[in-house]
């Protein structure tokens, strides 16, 4: 974050149709009112604020990270210091020196994830500061910080990722804010609001005030998902605040499906029967990674990709079936890609603890980047990369088949509930954990069981092969469950 690039940064500026949306959503403004802005950036809210002649410039303070802002804002004539807010808000023995000080807190705070060079280089600091919370996200530490400087009954607006609606990681957020805010509204932003930025991600717009919520007060949910940019007359959901504190790790799912939810929570846990779960990196693909020739003189060539491996080779043991491949791929796909197997190859590769590595039984794949819930039959004795694809081995094969679990990972029911859990299409082994098991007779195990193998057996012989049909038979027997 010491680099002044849009990207390490994590900075997308706020389009003004937006920002005067967020405007509208904060009231009360006087003589004695104090706004604060912790990333003002370009500009555009401040500048926007005294247009509307809302407030004068000595009632605003902007603080900002980058130096290269703060000729902008001092030509709007408000006060402005430069200085990495996440870091230095600290004073004296309060945890946030400034606690109270705010009327009003708009801004569209940096974007930035665990995995960014900004909390990798400051983990230690941060996770210190924002322990109640957790140091995953910028945007998310942001919010926990201006919540704190917001004066009682104080206002605040932010701009942020949607991550923080469903995401395990921001379990603590939710809490935080269910507890100690009245949540006012949030807006899911339509979804191209950033794509002329080059930027895909999806944003949301909280507003919250600073009391704790009423029995009886009912969030407002805006989506605008599907709506052209600047487009905020959305579909309104209103679910109480309170009841968020009853559903599994405090989501945010506005859809109105609580009798699902209280069944999902009551219900045993799929993991429960199940061994298995992440993967393993090669560290170096280009110099590890094959594609296996199956001799039909079409075979898939990475960019980076030199091994062509013939099949006699994955036979003979030198090299080892890899599953690499996430997305839509439902019940059966033939594998792609192997791995070198050997001494040397193997001493790079990471993630291999845990694994057995003469497995044997039967496993099935769940794709960890995909747009729908998918999962299909994996490769005996295979194994497969963590960031694309999750492996899973039923413990009582003979109880419940891995067909069986295909069959209702596929199901439009079990993608539904997944996505009460993670509505992005980044799927974590923490949301697998959440999957319910329902209380499924034999007779249902082993029909969705044989519908799915039927399935599986089609896929192998014609892989275009149209399986609707039998979808929609294992999604009828699912729904006699929920």
């Amino acid at each position: 974050m010491v680099e002044n690039t849009k990207k390490e940064l994590g900075a997308f500026y706020t389009p003004t149709h937006t920002v005067d949306y967020m405007i509208s959503k904060l009231n009360g403004f006087s003589k004695a009112s104090k706004l604060f802005e912790p990333c003002g950036g370009d500009g555009v809210f401040v500048s926007r604020i005294l247009k509307k002649k809302l407030l004068k410039p000595e009632q605003i303070l902007v603080w900002d990270i980058n130096p290269k802002v703060k000729n902008t804002i001092e030509d709007l004539g408000v006060n402005i210091e430069i200085k990495d807010t996440l870091l230095q808000t600290v004073l004296g023995n309060d945890l946030f020196g400034q606690s109270n000080s705010f009327s009003h807190i708009i801004g569209n705070p940096p974007y930035l994830n665990k995995q960014s060079s900004y909390i990798k280089k400051n983990k230690k600091t941060l996770k210190k500061l924002y322990k109640e919370i957790g140091a995953n996200d910028t945007y998310a530490m942001f919010l926990y910080l201006c919540g704190n400087l917001l004066k009682p009954n104080g206002q605040l607006s932010f701009i942020i990722s949607d991550t923080f609606l469903t995401l395990g990681i921001h379990k603590k957020l939710r809490y935080w804010l269910l507890k100690n805010f009245t949540i006012k509204e949030i807006t899911l932003c339509p979804d191209s609001l950033f794509s002329d930025l080059g930027a895909s991600v999806r944003t949301s717009i909280i507003t919250i005030i600073n009391k704790k919520s009423d029995t009886d007060h009912f969030i407002n949910f805006n989506d605008c998902k599907n709506k052209k940019s600047g487009d905020y007359n959305g579909t309104i959901y209103r679910i109480r605040q309170n009841d968020f504190l009853d559903y599994p790790d405090f989501v945010f799912h506005y859809k109105n499906n609580k009798a699902l939810i209280q069944k999902i929570a009551r219900a045993p846990k799929m993991i429960s029967y199940l061994d298995g779960g992440l993967g393993m990196h090669t560290t170096n693909n280009g110099e590890f990674l094959g594609i296996i020739d199956y001799g039909n003189k079409s075979v898939l060539i990475g960019k980076k990709i030199k091994n062509i491996v013939p099949l006699k080779e994955i036979k003979s043991g030198k090299w080892k079936v890899y599953h690499k491949k996430g997305g839509n791929i439902k019940y059966y796909s033939k594998p792609s890609h192997c791995i070198l197997w050997n001494s040397k190859s193997i001493s790079f590769y990471k993630g291999l603890k845990g694994f057995n590595l003469n497995e044997t039984r039967q496993g099935f794949l769940v794709s960890g980047v995909c747009s729908e819930l998918s999962a299909r039959l994996a490769s005996k004795n295979a194994l497969w990369e963590s960031n694309k694809a999750m492996c899973f081995y039923p413990k009582n094969p003979a109880q419940y088949p891995p067909y069986f679990f295909i069959g209702l990972l596929n199901s439009k029911i079990y993608n539904n509930i997944i996505r009460i859990f993670n509505h992005t299409n980044s799927i974590q082994i923490r949301d697998i954990r959440k999957l319910p098991l329902f209380d499924f007779s034999k007779k249902d195990v082993k029909k969705i069981s044989e519908i799915s193998k039927s399935i599986v057996i089609n896929l192998r012989l014609d892989p275009s092969y149209n399986f609707s049909a039998e979808q929609k038979n294992i999604d009828l027997i699912i729904k006699k469950y929920v």
